[in-house]
């Protein structure tokens, strides 16, 4: 009988957690099992994803038992590899952080650093303000007094019928 370490899903839909196990080559993934060796549950803290019973996991690696891919990889955490040997264990990799995406988060510091130089401008060297005598006047400006925008007499007009109705 060629022997496998692999693992078993328990657990529901979108929270899977799995069992690892000894088990016969040809039986179905959740199906029969000659021992059960340990757990994983990939939604715990990096220290407590994997729990094992070491001997036996070596037991059976020596015996000619064949891990699967996935379990050669927690293994490695653990510090065995695939015949049951000591290594130094594999570190987890570390999670994302969360926030902008990269190239967000540099046009958000470029803006940030733009608004900062803008401000510290205004503030050392301030605006010259303009003598209230040298403003220009509307006529100046290229403005006429027929250009200038009608009063609200109509309105008024109108005002003073709605009050008598």
């Amino acid at each position: 009988m060629a022997l496998t370490i692999r693992m078993k899903r328990l657990g529901r839909r979108n929270r899977a957690f799995w069992r690892i196990c000894a088990t016969d080559r040809r039986a179905a993934r959740d199906g029969r099992v000659v021992e059960e060796l340990g757990h994983y549950d990939p939604y715990l803290e990096n220290e407590d994803k994997v729990k094992i019973h070491r001997d036996r996991v070596v037991h059976w690696l020596r015996q000619g038992a064949q891990p699967s891919k996935t379990v050669t990889e927690l293994l490695g955490h653990l510090g065995l590899d695939a015949k049951g040997n000591e290594i130094t264990p594999k570190p987890w990799p570390k999670k994302k952080q969360k926030g902008p995406p990269p190239k967000a988060a540099e046009r958000v510091a470029a803006e940030k650093a733009a608004a900062d130089a803008a401000e510290g401008a205004g503030a050392e060297a301030p605006e010259p303000q303009a003598d209230t005598a040298e403003a220009e006047t509307p006529a100046e400006a290229g403005e006429t007094a027929d250009a200038q925008p009608e009063t609200d007499a109509g309105d008024d007009a109108g005002d003073e019928e709605n009050a008598s109705a």
